[in-house]
């Protein structure tokens, strides 16, 4: 049964054309978002892993080897089954420092572009048997439709349809970590195309040609040969290193690293993808046997390697024919279609850029995406050569295991990447070359008929290419390992191992640009990317950390120049990135390397849910402790030599109103005033205390103590400052010290008042006693004045000492009634005695029966300081009324003078200790806050309210609350006042 060319013709190009139309509809976003970023997308794309060895070529094996064709399942089902320990790692480490292949993996791992490059080459030396059996595939194919169909040119016109699409949907973007989500849907497709056919056609074989299951029992029983055959096969050992090679393609292979890796897909996609490809992957396996099977019995094994193409052929179906082309080409088209644009992105990064230097004047993005696509050309056209002059001779089983052992050389690298950091550079190297070299004389020479040892391709080791294989394997680990033991990895190399172990972040760089500003970055790459390029990637990454433009804090300048290695990483490859960005000086390693430690403290704040184990517990004891500096009650600072900021506490903060953010990584002398100079002093100073330092702060008065100890034993020297407000300390040691001196006055009134009372008394005896001396009316009346005079002396000397008394009451059971209008009488007295005082007109309006409960020595210091301040304010015959609102239960006294008024952004101050509006020396700030407290004693209130006068703005009104003596509470009539002026 042949078809016709022109049937053939529309099959292949309908089914290409259509892989355009739903990549070109994806870019456009023309196709449902819903649809084509599905989880299950993902799933697909990834098992292009089956490709057309896997179509073709499973049947050759499971029909020479029996059950070991499982192993190509089994092993790459493993490797997606232990994502969490394999591919998960490799997709944070690729995702955090923007890694696009695996030869950029193994470049930042040990920090040399000869590994990229070697790696490179290797895997496109690896590459090229691969995609040749995709283009073998079908050049092999398409003749068993129709004889006349030249295999040349039908792999000639299938790769330049192939080429077209990598260009078009694979080379869109500068960037390699940019998704192709056109190419990634395509993909899906062709995978689900695939599995539908093969499964197709197993059901048809399994239902319509074996009969079902119980007949297909009775043929097996009929034919035991059948099973003996697999069964026979399981024995051998070859299935282990077919394992093994399987599970490590499953992520080394460009184009499943491509898939895997560098798309921007949803981390969970690898996570459904570890049981979404092995669930495939079954399947696939499973339709195996029964296809197998019913080209036995319809004697359809011409080529067992194209059996489920030939079945068709032979039971004249050419639909069966049709499905079986159609998923042989999209198993071929999507590997080659995904490879060529991963290994143009490997020569691109670790081959070209090197070796080529970008030209002037030219549009660098667009330069980028010309040398990939013209790469990607090359790539096809060597893969044709290769099919059209090496791999047309062999079959697809021996290129495909040939492929496959190659790419298992890569096995030992990785895991070493994820899980031990003491391997280096040169024991990679070692181990890369010693599984190539063993790799190539016991497999690829033999096939070729060569041998570098002189070996025939019978002797041992050429003809046991699983033996080759595990012997190639050994070799690798054992001089990986005692390469890495003899020749150590550098500090750069460890510093990398450390960023791709499990849990671990990346460390930054030891070695800083210095730089100031954003302009300085662009200035730096602008001779490797041209200055639009350059500008264009720094407000990239500027945009990415939510950085200002212009000038950059130490701690910014880190965190930007980490953002462009990354970035850059995915446009020009690691090294090339970590090349450009490192410093032209190496003495200039003396940076602010604390700056790292910010850095790390930032990731880990963000990485903390990804901790576990050790990692997770040592995570939680260094929040703990950083949680005890921060809510310490004092300040604390740390420092460095140059007295730059490494550490800054939330007290800090709240002393200085400078955030954390804003404090960390400035010189002392940056911070605001008036900190910069007390702080910076007291660093430079050799005393290690200074006790009660008095500044000023918001117009406040505010004293701290300082204490400082330096870290000499630290990585980097620096010091800690601790900060410790005493205000309060101050301002209570100062109301004590008021107290006593206003005890000492009581104490030196209470003795003038006894010195100056006995010759007063003295002078007023005489004076009466000229009454029995004299008759004379004049001197009569000058001995009343005397009286009068001696009175009004002792009444003087008696206020002063009563002002003086600070009361020995101590609550409300010892006060006593007060005749508040006589209260107000005697501070009005007292007042009128300072020249001040006798300026103004006092009016007291209170009632003259008005009786309050209280201390008349605590409420004469209250009235006195207020009616004092009313006179200061006041100008000369100045106005101060005196009047008092009564209700059942208090007493509103207001006190009003028509001065200047208070500031409104002073009255929140009044009652603060040691504030004063009066010139210095002239106030001591201490006279509201003692009103404040007396009148609170006496559970009464206070508030001052200014302007008083709102139409003229000026005045300034005391509105005093107090509760009023109830009448049944008064044992006995207040006693009047007596002739000295006030009962008491």
């Amino acid at each position: 049964m042949n078809f016709e060319l022109s049937a053939l013709l529309v099959l292949g190009c309908g089914y290409l054309l259509t892989l355009f139309g739903v990549a070109w509809l994806t870019e456009r976003r023309l196709l449902p978002d819903r649809l084509t970023r599905h989880p299950a997308v993902h799933v697909l794309a990834l098992c292009v892993f089956a490709s057309a060895w896997t179509f073709y070529g499973i049947f050759g094996l499971a029909h020479n080897a029996g059950f070991a064709y499982l192993s190509s399942y089994l092993g790459a089902s493993a490797a997606f089954l232990l994502a969490p320990v394999v591919l998960i790692p490799i997709m944070r480490i690729t995702r955090r420092h923007q890694l696009s292949s695996l030869a950029d993996l193994f470049s930042f791992r040990f920090r040399s572009g000869r590994v990229g490059t070697l790696t490179t080459l290797l895997t496109l030396f690896i590459s090229l048997p691969l995609i040749s059996i995709q283009i073998q595939a079908l050049a092999d194919s398409l003749p068993m439709l129709n004889p006349q169909v030249s295999s040349s040119h039908a792999a000639a016109v299938f790769c330049v349809v192939i080429a077209v699409f990598s260009i078009l949907f694979g080379a869109r973007h500068a960037s390699l970590r940019n998704s192709h989500n056109g190419l990634v849907f395509a993909i899906a497709l062709a995978s689900l195309i695939k599995l539908v056919a093969l499964v197709a056609i197993a059901v048809y074989a399994l239902f319509f040609v074996l009969g079902g299951p119980a007949e297909l029992s009775d043929w097996l029983q009929s034919n035991p040969a059948q099973l003996d055959s697999l069964q026979q096969q399981q024995q051998s050992d070859h299935w282990q290193i077919l394992l093994l090679a399987f599970f490590a393609c499953a992520f080394v292979m460009p184009h499943m690293f491509q898939i895997a890796f560098t798309e921007n897909l949803p981390p969970e996609s690898l996570y459904r993808a570890s049981w979404g490809v092995p669930l495939f992957l079954l399947v696939l396996a499973l339709a195996v046997l029964p296809i197998l099977w019913a080209a036995v019995k319809t004697q359809a094994l011409t080529n067992p390697e194209y059996l489920v193409l030939q079945l068709g052929q032979a039971l004249q179906l050419p639909w069966l024919s049709t499905l079986a082309f159609i998923g042989g080409l999209s198993a071929a088209s999507g590997i080659i279609i995904v490879a060529t644009v991963a290994l143009a992105s490997m020569l691109q990064n670790h081959v070209v850029l090197p070796l080529v230097r970008v030209p002037n004047n030219v549009r660098f993005y667009a330069w980028l995406l010309w040398i990939r696509r013209l790469i990607i050309l090359g790539l096809v056209l060597g893969s044709y050569l290769f099919f059209q002059f090496i791999g047309h001779r062999f079959s697809l089983n021996q290129l495909g295991l040939l492929a496959f052992i190659g790419f298992l050389q890569f096995l030992p690298g990785v895991l070493a990447t994820l899980y031990w950091p003491r391997a280096s550079r040169n024991g990679f190297l070692l181990g890369l070359i010693a599984g190539f070299v063993v790799w190539a004389q016991g497999l690829l020479l033999p096939m070729m008929g060569l041998s570098l040892l002189g070996d025939t391709p019978e002797s041992p080791l050429a003809g046991d290419s699983h033996s080759a294989a595990l012997l190639s394997l050994t070799a690798n680990i054992a001089m990986l390992v005692l390469g890495s033991l003899i020749f150590p990895g550098s500090r750069q190399e460890r510093a990398a191992a450390d960023a791709c172990m499990l849990n671990a972040l990346p460390g930054p760089t030891e070695r800083q640009i210095r730089v100031e500003s954003d302009n300085d970055f662009i200035v730096r790459l602008s001779p490797r990317l041209g200055d639009k390029p350059a500008r264009r990637e720094v407000r990239r990454a500027l945009r990415e950390l939510q950085l200002p433009a212009g000038q950059l804090k130490p701690l910014d300048t880190l965190r930007l120049r980490t953002q462009l290695e990354q970035n850059l990483s995915g446009l020009l490859g690691p090294v090339e990135a970590a090349t450009l960005l490192q410093p032209l000086d190496e003495s200039l390693d003396s940076g602010f390397k604390a700056r790292n430690v910010h850095l790390l403290e930032q990731q880990l704040e963000t990485y903390d849910q990804r901790l576990s184990g050790l990692a997770a517990e040592l995570d939680q004891l260094r929040r703990y402790h950083r949680a005890t500096l921060q809510r310490l009650p004092i300040g604390a600072c740390t420092i460095d030599a140059q007295h730059r900021i490494l550490f800054w506490n939330a007290e800090m903060e709240q002393y200085t109103g400078l955030s954390t953010e804003a404090a960390l990584g400035i010189d002392l002398a940056q911070l605001p005033a008036p900190w910069d100079e007390l702080l910076n002093d007291f660093a430079d100073a050799s005393e290690l205390h200074l006790e009660g330092r008095e500044i000023e702060l918001q117009g406040a008065q505010r004293w701290f103590s300082l204490h400082k100890a330096p870290l000499d034993d630290a990585p980097d020297p620096g010091m800690v400052l601790l900060i410790e407000d005493e205000t309060q300390t101050q301002l209570l040691a100062r109301k004590l010290a008021h107290s006593e001196r206003l005890a000492s006055i009581g104490r030196f009134a209470a003795g003038v008042a006894h010195e100056i009372g006995n010759p007063v008394t003295g002078i007023a005896c005489l004076a009466q006693n000229l009454k029995l001396e004299t008759e004379e009316p004049e001197i009569l009346a000058t001995g009343d004045q005397i009286v009068d005079q001696t009175r009004r002396i002792t009444r003087i000397v008696q206020s002063l000492v009563r002002f003086a008394h600070t009361g020995r009451q101590e609550g409300p059971e010892h006060f006593e009634p007060v005749n508040l209008h006589d209260c107000l009488a005697e501070a009005i007295h007292l007042v009128s005695l300072d020249r001040r005082g006798r300026q103004q007109q006092f009016h007291n309006r209170v009632q003259a029966d008005l009786l309050i409960p209280g201390d008349l020595q605590l409420l004469l210091q209250v009235f006195v300081n207020l009616l004092n301040n009313a006179s200061d304010a006041s100008e000369e015959n100045g106005q101060i009324h005196i009047e008092a609102d009564l209700n059942t239960h208090s007493v509103r006294v207001l006190i009003t003078d028509e001065g200047s008024g208070i500031p409104p952004e002073l009255q929140g101050q009044l009652f603060e200790p040691f504030f004063t509006t009066k010139e210095p020396g002239k106030g001591t700030g201490l006279g509201l806050p003692l009103v404040y407290n007396i009148i609170t004693q006496h559970y009464g209130n206070i508030e001052i309210l200014s302007p008083a006068n709102k139409k003229q703005n000026k005045g300034t009104r005391v509105v005093i609350t107090l509760p009023r003596l109830q009448s049944d509470n008064l044992a006995q009539q207040a006693p009047a006042a007596d002739e000295e002026g006030l009962s008491g």
